[in-house]
């Protein structure tokens, strides 16, 4: 069996930079959410804030998959 250094290993090798990466997403995730929230029904401005939630939520949960299996590892 070989001794390489797998794709997971060289990915969390930088795990302080992809929880920073989570941080900055959950911040953006509530100012997103923030937007939508003070927004009236029907503008551009909630369509905006309704694909960035969407947007915010792919790449986190990405990044949070990542930093989970880690952290199992």
């Amino acid at each position: 069996m070989s001794n390489a250094p797998t794709f997971f290993d060289y990915v969390c090798s930088n795990t302080d930079k992809f929880a920073m990466l989570f941080a900055f997403e959950c911040l953006a995730g509530a100012l997103s959410l923030a937007l939508f929230l003070w927004t009236e029904p029907g503008t551009a401005t909630r369509v905006v804030g309704i694909l960035n939630l969407a947007g915010i939520a792919v790449l986190g949960a990405a990044t949070g998959a990542i930093l989970l299996k880690c952290h199992r590892m």
